[in-house]
């Protein structure tokens, strides 16, 4: 993502924030969509977007824009190279990581001009990994985004979905090279900049927590 577009992502309100807002009709679209496309053999990866005026915001989401995982830039020459040199895993499956198509991330920008709304997070669904927050998932996160949701379907039958609050620096190590020499980048990062975050389903006027495993 260049600066013009990471100029525009908001940054946090509330530094107490422990939990994320989902309307149940954006938490049921998010389940269908992601479990259609990983049955499809493919992965779904997107953006979180909220109105801005919403006293929540940016810990809240009300819309999704999905990227066509067709489009999924991962497996360019480039980008292939980068990813596996961070490790067995990511030479031994072509569909670990996401790379979002630059005309595609250029529309969806141009969409919300027109609606209003703001890109609050990023989202990724791992397609056999647990909803934990990697090591490659927070060096590839862009620090002006607040949280990042995953989405687990490797049992498609009971996805889990987590949030993270990832405080990291703008100066942090972002992005991968083909230079490197890395193993288990699939793990969890272990670093305090992580931390899970609640998240709730509101149906109507009550909300319903989504409890994640300990």
């Amino acid at each position: 993502m260049d600066a013009s577009f990471a100029a525009r992502i908001p940054t946090q309100r509330s530094a107490s924030c422990r939990e994320v807002h989902f309307p149940e009709a954006l938490y049921t679209r998010l389940l269908d969509t992601t479990t259609a496309v990983h049955a499809a053999g493919l992965k779904s990866f997107g953006l979180l977007l909220a109105d801005p005026s919403d006293p929540r915001y940016p810990f809240v989401a009300t819309d999704v824009a999905f990227f066509d995982p067709v489009k999924n830039r991962r497996n360019e020459p480039a980008m292939r190279s980068a990813f596996e040199a961070q490790g067995t895993y990511f030479r031994a499956y072509d569909d670990a990581g996401f790379v979002a198509d630059p005309g595609e991330l250029l529309q969806i920008y141009r969409d919300l001009d027109a609606s209003g709304l703001e890109a609050v997070a990023l989202f990724h669904v791992h397609r056999r990994q647990p909803a934990n927050f990697s090591v490659i998932d927070f060096r590839l996160h862009n620090p002006a985004y607040a949280w990042h949701l995953i989405i687990s379907l490797r049992d498609p039958a009971a996805p889990v979905l987590r949030a993270f609050r990832v405080d990291k620096d703008v100066t942090s190590d972002f992005g991968i090279s083909p230079h490197e020499h890395n193993e288990g980048s699939e793990l969890t990062y272990p670093g305090p900049e992580v931390a899970p975050l609640r998240l709730v389903v509101d149906a109507g006027v009550a909300a319903r927590l989504v409890r994640s495993p300990a």
